[in-house]
């Protein structure tokens, strides 16, 4: 009896042994830290894989791999990051069933968002269900937070800035401080993309009617997600109008870039001249002076760093440049380079600084947990305050006390309001411009010579 219980202990023994040799003494590591990303690569929104979201995550992912990878303590290892980026048809709306193949078919420790307001809204509820930490890319809305959305979604962390987040209160506390304006309320003629895109044109005209005022507020409502010349030309008119009748300070259009582009054009033909103009996401990107050169002087729209506010977000935007020649390259993706000669032409500068650190505190969180585990990497993130290229202190602002989701904090945002000045988009509005705001643009404007 004896004998027998002493090769039982034997053999355990050097079973033991051998799985601590294959081991190392610890938890089997994984092979690379999996993320999952759903976007449009052929439809309407694929523009924003190119100079966007897309150049951003595609660069973050090439940079961390150059590196050697994600360091992860609890496996003692270090290992390569692996995108899997899934399409999804926006006709038919099928971005949660193809998130949701990411997490069970694919398996991905972590999701990336797709392009967009409204992607968010699909993606969170779905990827906060499965304990699956979300960092956003392009989309960010007001309504996350009226709606209390964010408190419930402990997974979910939105990277970019928007109409409360501190967009429309800078650019009217902005607008208030000019000589022109001071003393009395600024006032503002609005329209605000509808339709595919009504999330923001809503989000936007609410904002502005709830820091202005309602009666500082010339609502022209929503227009078609996409403008037709005649349409566009139509709005230019009746804002052209009601200016010559009533004068008010800003003219906002809450749109997306192929109907800022046409705006512009409708702009010029008809030699519109208020005092100052803003356009949504399309008036931030290097594209908006390539195509219409000095007719972009003085134009507005939303920022958060320009080439001027860092040596950090310098080095960020020439890298991205890169990213940009190399993507034009690439046969998977629908980023033509067309009449462009370098990848800093698709540069945004609202967008990319915002993506960029968010996904650097994503990292930093997973190296904090030392693992790949979505709760863990996720409380991490709801206290964490690290260096990015925003700065040295970058960090989410929580809801739901401490429960809830987060949001880049925008007192992390450089800036909120952008203006072409002679070719260059400088900072004019926020925590750390980088350039005085030329107003009013009146009689100003190029397309008046």
């Amino acid at each position: 009896m004896k004998k027998v219980l002493f090769i039982t202990v034997a053999l355990v023994l050097v079973l033991s042994i051998a799985l601590v040799g294959c081991t190392g003494g610890g938890p089997v590591a994984p092979t690379s830290v999996k993320v999952g990303v759903a976007r449009d690569l052929d439809g309407p929104l694929a523009p924003f894989e190119c100079g966007y979201g897309g150049a951003v995550y595609r660069w973050f992912a090439n940079k961390v791999n150059a590196a050697g990878g994600i360091a992860l303590s609890d496996y003692s290892a270090t290992v390569p990051l692996e995108l899997i980026v899934r399409d999804f048809d926006v006709i038919t709306w099928d971005i949660g069933a193809v998130t949701e193949g990411l997490l069970d078919t694919d398996k991905v420790d972590f999701v990336w968002g797709g392009p967009g307001t409204d992607c968010i809204f699909t993606q969170a509820p779905i990827c906060n269900a499965a304990a699956k930490v979300l960092i956003t890319l392009e989309g960010g809305a007001s309504s996350m937070i009226w709606d209390g959305n964010i408190d419930t979604w402990p997974y979910v962390w939105v990277t970019l800035s928007f109409a409360n987040w501190n967009q429309i209160p800078v650019l009217h506390d902005m607008l208030e401080a000019q000589p022109e304006i001071s003393g009395r309320n600024a006032t503002a003629y609005i329209t605000g993309i509808g339709e595919l895109g009504a999330t923001h044109g809503i989000e936007y005209t609410k904002e502005t009617k709830d820091v202005f005022g309602e009666a500082n507020v010339i609502d022209a409502g929503l227009h078609p997600y996409s403008l037709t010349a005649e349409q566009a030309a139509t709005i230019i008119l009746d804002a052209e109008a009601t200016y010559n009748a009533t004068p008010y300070d800003i003219f906002c259009a809450y749109t997306y870039p192929w109907n800022v582009a046409t705006l512009t054009v409708a702009i010029m033909a008809s030699n519109f001249n208020p005092p100052a103009i803003l356009f949504g996401p399309g008036g931030n990107a290097n594209t908006y002076p390539f195509y219409f050169g000095p007719n972009a002087q003085g134009v507005m729209s939303f920022i958060v760093a320009d080439n001027h506010t860092s040596t950090a977000i310098s080095e960020l935007y020439g890298e991205l440049a890169a990213q940009v020649e190399l993507d034009w390259g690439n046969s998977t993706l629908k980023c033509a380079k067309g009449d462009f000669t370098s990848g800093w032409q698709s540069l945004d500068y609202w967008g990319m600084p915002c993506y960029a650190a968010g996904l650097q505190l994503w990292e930093d969180a997973v190296v904090q947990a030392g693992n790949i585990n979505s709760p863990e990497v996720r409380d991490v993130l709801a206290s964490l305050n690290t260096t990015t290229v925003l700065g040295n202190k970058t960090w989410f602002d929580v809801f739901g006390g401490g429960l809830g989701g987060g949001i880049l904090s925008f007192n992390c945002h450089p800036a909120e309001i952008g203006q072409w000045q002679s070719g260059d988009y400088r900072s004019v509005g926020g925590i750390a411009p980088t350039a005085s705001v030329i107003y009013p643009m009146t009689d100003s404007w190029f397309w008046l010579d």
